[in-house]
């Protein structure tokens, strides 16, 4: 897609009404056309219909109307451009003191010193508030430039600049290291790329080819920095192996130099969380139930001064673990010691997560009503209708299983239409299909049991698993849609047990 139609296509409304009331100020011919095939390109098939488009302004698609055509877009394109900018000059700090140094420009030109540099000065004052440096050396560039025809302080200008070039050049640095890791890490395909080099080694390789920015690797902060850069890559690549891997050695390595202390300790519980989510992502419970025991020895450190704002990540992780492990009174105790914890229920997505927990234990426990007595408390809390659509949905899916094991069959089928309602557009979104067609499957169960009838299921649990496939375990869907199927299927074996089966063969 050309540039053009990309812009056009990523314009709020206010954008466009803005660029529409600056166009229609123009009553040029040009301008007309300008706007016809503004609203050509915003129609959204503009691919298909540009040709038609250019005979409708020109009267033809030969050369010469083909021309015109494209020297007109590069026109729109222009005025876009400039609309934009002076559109968000009012509320984009980040184009304020470049604005004041074209201005200031503009104004020197003319003579007209003394209010260039008043321009200047309040370049000045935007780019140091927006810790823009790169811009702050062309003001004091254009201060200095000033000086030859207007008196300024010239030697407080120089001490500003050398400062500032400092501050540039430690930016610069780090924007060329982070570049370099973000650039080499993204282009890796870690679930596939066995012999590629790991993470670590890929992270040595860029400190050999910057040794003159040696620092950057060896500084508590410049380490912290790759750190915050590279675990969102392996996180939104998956790579949990490979983020295990890393976060142990960024933690053995700081302990190791003793780099840890109270300032700087939320760097390391933070490393922790994400060793103990990717050893839980790859079922590695053992490992995961290990490394909590040592996030909660840190977490007790220091008067427990960041107790209230990760003592959370403990108790959830915890509880996953010991479920997953097949403990599932000890995964109670731990979720009761976490309601206990008054600091921790004050973030509401803490104590949403809870509750869904709390229901989890419930259900996997065979005890239906309770486990909708919670799904019930949690949807009338005043939060709930703001919080995630998805994740509302997947609450009410869960509810409806509950009242149907709990043989509360009347109020399954008029929850379930109420479900539709609410959720009407979600329910068409190909990502929702597969719960989608549980809740169908659900539903003929339902109808059945209410009837007393006999239902086929396992036509039905092949087509839906040949569409489906298997589930990942922990996803948003609160519960494993195909072993719910199976334990109707085989009532020898509860939800539960089927569970534990499938964290064995992942294992395995």
């Amino acid at each position: 897609m050309d540039i053009l139609e990309k812009i056009i296509e990523h314009l709020t409304s206010d954008e466009v009404r803005r660029f529409k009331i600056l166009s229609n100020r123009f009553k040029a011919d040009e301008e007309k056309k300008l706007l016809i095939l503004f609203d050509a390109i915003r129609s959204g098939d503009f691919k298909d219909t540009e040709l038609d488009v250019v005979t409708q302004l020109y009267g033809s698609v030969d050369s010469k109307a083909k021309n015109s055509y494209y020297r007109l877009r590069n026109k729109l394109l222009q005025n876009l451009e400039k609309s934009l900018l002076f559109y968000h000059f009012n509320y984009k700090n980040a184009i304020e003191a470049l604005a004041n140094i074209q201005l200031s420009m503009l104004l020197r030109e003319r003579g007209l010193y003394r209010e260039a540099y008043y321009q200047l000065k309040k370049a000045e004052k935007a780019a140091l508030d927006q810790d823009q440096f790169n811009v702050l050396e062309v003001v004091y560039d254009e201060m200095v430039k000033l000086a030859m025809n207007f008196e300024v302080d010239i030697e407080a200008i120089l001490e500003r600049r050398r400062q500032n070039l400092k501050k540039t050049e430690i930016l610069r640095a780090n924007s060329e290291v982070l570049g370099t890791i973000t650039q080499q890490l993204s282009k890796r395909n870690f679930a596939r790329s066995k012999r590629s080099p790991s993470v670590i080694q890929t992270l040595e390789s860029i400190r050999s080819e910057f040794e003159e920015h040696a620092h950057i690797f060896r500084s508590p902060q410049g380490q912290v920095m790759i750190m915050n850069t590279v675990i969102p890559i392996l996180i939104q690549k998956g790579a949990y192996k490979e983020l295990i891997e890393y976060s142990g050695k960024m933690l053995g390595q700081f302990q190791e130099e003793k780099l840890f202390n109270q300032e700087n300790h939320s760097v390391s519980l933070r490393l922790r969380i994400y060793r103990i989510n990717s050893l839980l992502k790859l079922l590695q419970l053992d490992s995961a139930l290990a490394e909590l025991e040592h996030f909660w020895e840190e977490l007790e450190m220091y008067e427990r001064q960041n107790f209230n704002e990760y003592a959370f990540h403990y108790y959830s992780d915890k509880i996953i673990a010991l479920k997953l492990m097949g403990r599932l009174s000890d995964s109670s105790k731990v979720l009761d010691q976490a309601f206990s914890q008054k600091e921790i229920l004050k973030k509401e997505s803490n104590e949403q997560y809870l509750y869904i927990s709390l229901a989890d234990q419930y259900f996997c426990q065979k005890n239906y009503g309770k486990a909708v007595e919670v799904l019930e408390k949690l949807i009338q809390k005043e939060y709930f209708p703001k919080i995630e659509e998805e994740i509302r949905f997947y609450v009410k899916v869960f509810r409806l299983v509950n009242l149907f094991e709990a043989r509360r069959f009347d109020e399954v089928e008029s929850s379930y239409k109420g479900l539709k309602k609410v959720f009407r557009t979600l329910m068409k979104d190909e990502d929702f299909g597969k719960a989608v067609r549980f809740l169908e499957i659900l539903q003929r169960l339902n109808t059945a049991e209410k009837e007393g009838k006999k239902v086929f299921l396992k036509a039905a649990y092949k087509g839906y698993s040949e569409a489906f496939g298997s589930s990942e375990i922990g996803g948003n869907e609160i519960f494993l849609y195909e072993l719910y199927l199976q334990s109707k299927l085989n009532p020898q074996l509860s939800y539960y047990d089927l569970l534990l089966q499938k964290v064995q063969r992942v294992i395995a």
